[in-house]
Formats: structure tokens, C-alpha cells, sequence
């Protein structure tokens, strides 16, 4: 409460008027927000009217002209009184005057009509992924209920290829004689001519150059093999190879992909089973030098943040439960929220920084990274200037003394020198080996 600047949850008002319903209604359609009542825009605090017939009238006018219950608190602020209104997130949406705001920033924004229609269907209690498309059975593929069965048959031991309807019934994914949206993107033969924007983009990149761009069509199951087949077009592979047994048959061979490629699965599949079909997008990979990233439509839902993917159980809440489900049948993806978890631990095991999660405009990307030393990650970690002068000398000369880290810098004592080298030592960037004159730093990658 103390610093008072304006935010994506944060607006302050002189005095209320009824343009502060703007506000309340889209935080209300975002993520919740407070709105303080004697507060100058510059976050100076002159105080306001705050009797029982004030805040009345106020909780009347909120209730009656957005139907949401706010809290409303009288607080004191710097000798002054001021109204605390908090509102929550909802689900559905909240109109003002005939329009539907969401919060960016600190500005109030219209919704697009794919996001005003995907909060309606929140609003409804239905999911995208489960409404009824004019499809009926016939537009099934055969060939992909017989590669799902396969697929499924440890899961649902009693699947039964040969009854498709029943199948795709038992599955939530037929209602009556029409398939759900899931089922087309699943089963039917040609999904785009339904969901024309349902595809994945892989593009190779060089700065902003683009070298080469493949889109890949079908249902989920064939976008997902096609991804993978091209990054095992492109991307480096290195072999090792391992005796066990002094024999031909003790000569083993090991695949070590620039990222690893299981890793890589994982993230298509959340990007094709997570993301907002209501927006109109493709999903996106732009494969370039020293990062892949995996790109879709829609934002993270409703209930998650960005830190809670990196912890072992973090909540799940799918945009598209039935296409979540089908893939777990399919043993393609384990309990589910532990899919994050899975990608970090196995670029940590290969020894490459950890994949970045961005939530950006309403979309979702996965940044995998090879060299865990660029600026900008170095800069998102806190290190100061001479730090990173530290790991720029010591990728140049290999390892390096305290004594030769010290002759790079003018200026500068030893002590501090040794106290960045510390922290680095103990961000895991630098490694230290030998004992006290003997020793020697490099970095840890």
C-alpha cells in the first residue's frame, strides 16, 4: 500500500466517480485489482469522504450497475483517509455501458472478440474443446482410431478399434451423431477445413532472416509426429559411443540432441492441447541460433501464474480437458501439471539452462536455450556489470586465477573481485577448483 504507482492491479482516483466502474470492471476481467479512493494520480494521498452514507452509496452503484460484491475498507494512509475497493477475478465477464474491458497495464482495453468469446464459454460452464461441431461420424479416419488405440491400449485395455462411434463416444468425443470440436481435431480427416487456423508453423531463422518455414496440417496426433520429424531434420545430434563388454554387441550408441528432444515433445504437446482455439493463430516454432521457442495462442488459464509451473505440483486447470484427457489415454502425457517439471528436469540433466516461460498478450511461449551465458539471461539474474565482464573473460581463456580475473579490471580491488567471483560460485556459473593460491576458476558449463 505504501507504494502507490499505478498497475495491472493498481488504479488511484481522486474522488469516485462512476468512471471508476471502468476500472473495477476489468479488473474484474483480468486478474483482480484494488482501486484507492483519495489518491492523486502521482500517488500523492490528500484523503476523501468516507462516512457510512458514502460508502453506501458507493457499494449500491458498484453492485446495481456491475453485479459484483467488492470489499470495501476505510484505511488510513499518511495522517489520511482513504477507500480501499478490492474486486476479484471472476469467471465470465463483467460488461460496462455495452463493452468488456481487460486490464493491460495501466490501461483499460476492449476485448477482442476471440477473447470475448472464450470467457462467455467460461461464463457457460462449456469448454471449447467440448462443443458440438456440425460434423457427424462419417468425417472420422479410421487410421487414427486404430494408431489411438494402439497408443491407449495400456490405459483403456478394454478399447475397441473396430466400434469408431462407441470409441469416440465412450470418450466424450461424438455427442449424439455429431463430434465434438476435440474429436474433429483428433479424429476427423481433414480438421482444417473445419479449424483452418488448428496447424503448426516451423520456421528456421537466422537474426530475423527466415531460411526456411514448413507448415504441418492434420489432426493433433499427426502435427505432433510431423514436429518431431523435423527436428530430427534439423537439429545437431551428437554421438557417443559407450563399451560395456569388450564385444560389438558391448558398443553402445548415444543420441545427445541439442535439446532434448523428449523435452521438445512435451512442450508441442502443451502447446496443442493448451492452447485458445476461439483465437485465430497458429502455433509458431522459430528454431534459431541459441534458442527454440514454441509459441501459441492464449495465455496461461485462469488460476495459474508463471512461477507456479517450475514447482513439482503445480495446479492443473486444461483450457481443453477432453483433448487432455485423450492424450493421457494415449500415454502421452503423465498426471497432469507435471509436464513443466519434466521439460526443466531434463534440459538441467543435459546440462542446458532452464527453458523460460513467458505469458505475453494473451499467448504462451517456451524458450529453450543453449548457452546459458548471454547477456540478457545474465542481466534477468542479477549479475552486475563486472560480473559479466567475469564470465565473458573466463569463456575466452578457459579458466583462470584471481590474480589474472583482477588484471581485467582497473580500479577495482581484489576483495571485490573475489566477492563477484563468490557469487557467481554460488549462482552455479562459476566453478572452483584447487585450494588457495592453486586456485582456479571456470565457468560451470
Amino acid at each position: 500500500m505504501m507504494e502507490l504507482r499505478e498497475g495491472e492491479t493498481l488504479e488511484l482516483k481522486r474522488q469516485w466517480t462512476d468512471r471508476a466502474l471502468e476500472d473495477l470492471a476489468a479488473f474484474a476481467n483480468t486478474r483482480g485489482g484494488t482501486l484507492l479512493i483519495g489518491v492523486r494520480k502521482d500517488g500523492t494521498v490528500v484523503g476523501t469522504v468516507t462516512d457510512d452514507a458514502e460508502l453506501q452509496r458507493i457499494a449500491n452503484t458498484i453492485v446495481s450497475k456491475l453485479g459484483i460484491t467488492p470489499s470495501i475498507q476505510v484505511r488510513e494512509l499518511q495522517g489520511h483517509e482513504v477507500i480501499v475497493i478490492k474486486v476479484e477475478p471472476i469467471h465470465g465477464v463483467v460488461p460496462y455501458q455495452g463493452r468488456y474491458l481487460t486490464r493491460v497495464g495501466t490501461v483499460n482495453r476492449d476485448m477482442s472478440p476471440e477473447e470475448l468469446a472464450r470467457r462467455l464459454l467460461e461464463r457457460s460452464l462449456q469448454t471449447w474443446d467440448g462443443l458440438t461441431s456440425p460434423w457427424g461420424p462419417e468425417e472420422i479416419d479410421p487410421e487414427q482410431v486404430v494408431q489411438f488405440a494402439r497408443l491407449a491400449r495400456d490405459r483403456l485395455p478394454q478399447i475397441e478399434p473396430s466400434e469408431p462411434e462407441r470409441m469416440l463416444q465412450n470418450l466424450g468425443l461424438l455427442q449424439g451423431h455429431r463430434l465434438t470440436n476435440a474429436g474433429v481435431l483428433l479424429f476427423a480427416r481433414r480438421p482444417q477445413l473445419l479449424f483452418p487456423h488448428a496447424r503448426l508453423r516451423i520456421g528456421l531463422f537466422k537474426g530475423n532472416q527466415i531460411l526456411d518455414s514448413h507448415e504441418f496440417e492434420g489432426t493433433l496426433w499427426q502435427q505432433l509426429n510431423a514436429a518431431m520429424d523435423r527436428f530430427r531434420q534439423v537439429l545437431q545430434v551428437r554421438f557417443d559411443v559407450q563399451v560395456t563388454k569388450p564385444t560389438l554387441e558391448g558398443l553402445q550408441r548415444r543420441e545427445t540432441w541439442e535439446y532434448p528432444l523428449e523435452a521438445l515433445r512435451e512442450a508441442v504437446i502443451n502447446a496443442l492441447i493448451h492452447r485458445d482455439y476461439t483465437a485465430y493463430g497458429d502455433i509458431q516454432i522459430r528454431i534459431a541460433e541459441g534458442h527454440l521457442q514454441i509459441w501459441n495462442p492464449g495465455g496461461l488459464p485462469e488460476g495459474i501464474r508463471i512461477g507456479q509451473l517450475r514447482e513439482p505440483e503445480h495446479p492443473s486447470v486444461p483450457r481443453n480437458p477432453l483433448l487432455s484427457r485423450t492424450f493421457y489415454y494415449a500415454g502421452l502425457i503423465e498426471h497432469w501439471g507435471t509436464g513443466t517439471t519434466r521439460i526443466l528436469e531434463l534440459c538441467k540433466a543435459q546440462g542446458l539452462p532452464e527453458p523460460e516461460f513467458v505469458e505475453q498478450s494473451g499467448s504462451f511461449k517456451v524458450v529453450f536455450l543453449k548457452d546459458p551465458y548471454t547477456p540478457e539471461r545474465l542481466y534477468k539474474l542479477g549479475l552486475n556489470e563486472r560480473q559479466i565482464q567475469i564470465i565473458t573473460v573466463l569463456r575466452s581463456m578457459g579458466s583462470a586465477s584471481l590474480g589474472e580475473l583482477h588484471r581485467h579490471f582497473s580500479g577495482i580491488s581484489t576483495k571485490t573481485v573475489q566477492r563477484d567471483l563468490q557469487a557467481l560460485v554460488e549462482k552455479g556459473l562459476v566453478k572452483a577448483s584447487g585450494e588457495k593460491k592453486g586456485r582456479r576458476y571456470g565457468l560451470a558449463r
